[in-house]
């Protein structure tokens, strides 16, 4: 099954999910938007997919899901977008730290 990707309001790629046996594939490809993107799954209810990585010229989220972790997706799948940050969160490191980064729990943690 596949359902379009949109970022800012604008259809930009496709999110592919499908069945391999015991696990459930979410495979999403989209042009690198030059910033960090974190892509939810929405339907009946949303399902977080990740961040994607670049790839090239373009941006790849592949996951794979156990059976627990497939339960929680949306039955009906319509479309996928990106996660909205949270309010007070600050998109760019400050200027006076160094600019490595580590994900962690979903928010960027500066080192």
């Amino acid at each position: 099954m596949q359902v379009p990707v949109y970022i800012d309001d604008k259809p930009v790629g496709t999110l592919t999910l499908e069945r391999r046996g015991p696990w459930t594939e979410l495979d999403a490809r989209l042009p690198d938007v030059g910033r960090v993107v974190r892509l939810t799954l929405y339907g009946e209810r949303a399902f977080y997919c990740g961040v994607p990585v670049p790839e090239g010229a373009r941006m790849r989220l592949f996951r794979r899901l156990t059976a627990a972790e497939a339960r929680t997706l949306p039955e009906t799948p319509a479309y996928a977008a990106e996660k909205p940050r949270r309010e007070g969160s600050e998109p760019f490191p400050p200027e006076d730290r160094p600019r490595h980064v580590l994900w962690h729990g979903g928010r960027p943690h500066y080192f």
